[in-house]
């Protein structure tokens, strides 16, 4: 620890120690030299003791038990408190607030205040029943509404409980005059996947309605919904519903595109498949587009017309993808040395995408090779999207 940064850490006590002094210095003076006084000057300067050898957990505990709090002190014992929660000694800052919240001289604002100190202490140490019970006696109060309701967003979020979550960040939505369409359309699209899991389709169905209701910019919903549908042997609903996310979030047009081919394959309709990938090719460019379309060339036609296809494509715009595809096709009618070096190119390809991750998350650059609606890292919703460029989309 530098002399810099260890001033800081201990600068809070120079201060407590401070006021400590003052606040005994004016109790011998109305006092004299009691033997009160004189024994609480001595716990006093064993305490300064304690903070000068750096051994400030004895110096806290000998100065928060000599300073009684007080309006005068209220703020000094809720910065020790937040200091131990800030050095992860969660229980001694829980102990520290809780000493504060029994006073009975406290008054209501202060106690308020305390309240909500001890509310982050719980919710550091895990205790999310009893965070969530005073954040929620804060928000009756009136009292630091809109952080109460974040954190208690964040804990039905933790719990999984998104009935929850969606009637608080409706609260959210008043309080803070913030929109969150986006959080709970989210939050409405977890629902339905539950519902999915249990075979209540039409349940689930009827939520991804409610998602888009929410947020009619939600892909999530409307691939939720597509999926359901082409379980449910709806297909034209379901490629309905996979078109939509063209228009709500272009970089996701590449997660439903082999769905989509299904579902026209499905209704016998093989001319929309080669419309349709030919417009996704025309406006967006993706690798997957390029790929599907050459796997059309190929079965219509054979591999060397895909072959072609597929080397015209990266002559616009590279890919390890559409690499490795191309190598695959040509194995099929090289010979000799061409296919031993094919054969070579195909392991390093196939290395590159198996090191490489596929998605990453616009807000925080978490990469991962798995599709999560809500990134693990920074927590947000929607962010993640495929990576594009040479090694992705």
């Amino acid at each position: 620890m530098t002399d810099n940064t260890l001033l800081l850490f201990v600068l809070p006590f120079i201060v407590l120690a401070f006021l400590l002094g003052h606040a005994l210095g004016r109790k011998k003076y109305n006092n004299d030299c009691s033997s009160t006084t004189y024994s609480l000057c001595s716990d006093y300067f064993k305490g300064l003791n304690y903070l000068l050898n750096e051994q400030t957990d004895k110096a806290i505990d000998v100065f928060i038990r000599l300073l009684e709090v007080g309006e005068d002190t209220f703020d000094t014992h809720i910065s020790l408190g937040n200091i131990y929660r800030k050095r992860g000694e969660v229980e001694k800052a829980i102990k520290v607030h809780q000493n504060i919240i029994s006073q009975p001289s406290l008054s209501v604002n202060n106690r308020n205040d305390a309240l909500y100190e001890l509310a982050r202490d719980f919710m550091n140490a895990g205790l999310l029943d009893r965070a969530e019970d005073l954040f929620n006696e804060l928000i009756e109060k009136q009292s630091h509404v809109k952080s109460a309701l974040n954190y208690l967003l964040s804990i039905y979020q933790q719990e999984h409980d998104w009935d929850a979550a969606i009637i608080t960040a409706k609260k959210l939505e008043a309080a803070a005059n913030k929109p969150y369409c986006h959080q709970i359309a989210h939050f409405y699209c977890e629902l339905a996947l539950l519902k999915q899991k249990i075979g209540q389709s039409d349940e689930a169905l009827n939520l991804t309605k409610k998602a888009l209701g929410a947020d009619k910019q939600s892909a999530r919903a409307s691939i939720i919904e597509g999926e359901i549908q082409q379980q449910l042997g709806h297909y034209k609903e379901a490629s309905r519903a996979f078109r939509r996310v063209e228009q709500q979030d272009p970089l996701l047009i590449s997660e439903v595109l082999d769905s989509l081919i299904h579902c026209y394959k499905e209704l016998e309709n093989t001319q929309e498949i080669t419309a349709y990938l030919e417009h996704t090719l025309e406006k967006f460019g993706n690798v997957t587009s390029v790929l599907l379309y050459a796997e059309q060339i190929r079965i219509a036609s054979g591999n060397k017309p895909a072959a072609l296809f597929v080397v015209e494509s990266l002559r616009q715009k590279s890919s390890i993808r559409g690499l490795n595809y191309l190598i695959n096709i040509s194995l099929d009618f090289t010979k000799g040395s061409a296919h031993k070096n094919l054969l070579i190119l195909q392991e390093i390809t196939n290395k590159l995408m198996d090191d490489k991750p596929v998605y990453k998350c616009t807000q925080c650059g978490f990469k991962g090779n798995s599709m999560f609606w809500h990134c693990p890292s920074c927590k947000s919703w929607g962010s993640i999207k495929p990576i594009q460029g040479i090694e992705g989309e």
